[in-house]
């Protein structure tokens, strides 16, 4: 799951709420965020850009941020297809979650990227456990004395707000 946050949280726009719809900023951000809900991802639309239009859009970024940008699309392109396709099914679950989910959920990922490496595969593990569960069984899984037992607080709120990505059963 750590390749899928990272992702997920490069790929995760700014809502344009936050920004404001009338600006310039805000209204790309919107038509982003309705593309995406349509299965159009913003990666989707750069992909099918012309070398000279990516490299356009590239340039046009701070150097730090293009280098980290050109460093995550490297990492994507090299993924399976089937991997790239479930990144992308994971991106469009984010932003169908309303402005404030998403926002928590980016924090989830946030805290999951700085936990240990042990601490990281028990939540991978919980995580992919979870996903073969409907909403009910995961809400039940959460409750129990067993995952409680399992992880700290902390963790436990990590993978509430990570299990909002996982794919409805």
């Amino acid at each position: 799951m750590t390749g899928a946050a990272a992702i997920v949280f490069w790929l995760a726009p700014v809502s344009a709420a936050q920004i404001g719809r009338g600006s310039r900023a805000g209204r790309l951000l919107f038509k982003n965020a309705k593309a995406a809900k349509n299965g159009n991802t913003p990666i989707d639309k750069f992909m099918q850009m012309s070398p000279e239009e990516r490299r356009k859009a590239l340039n046009r970024l701070p150097p730090e941020q293009r280098k980290r940008l050109q460093e995550r699309l490297q990492k994507f392109n090299n993924l399976p297809p089937e991997r790239q396709e479930e990144l992308k099914n994971l991106y469009n679950r984010l932003n169908q979650l309303p402005a404030e989910r998403q926002q928590a959920v980016r924090r989830s990922l946030n805290q999951f990227a700085r936990q240990p490496a042990d601490r990281k595969q028990a939540i991978r593990r919980e995580l992919r456990s979870m996903s073969s569960l409907s909403s009910e069984e995961r809400e039940a899984r959460m409750a129990s004395q067993e995952f409680q037992g399992d992880f700290s607080d902390k963790e436990q709120k990590i993978v509430r707000g990570m299990s909002e990505l996982l794919p409805p059963k």
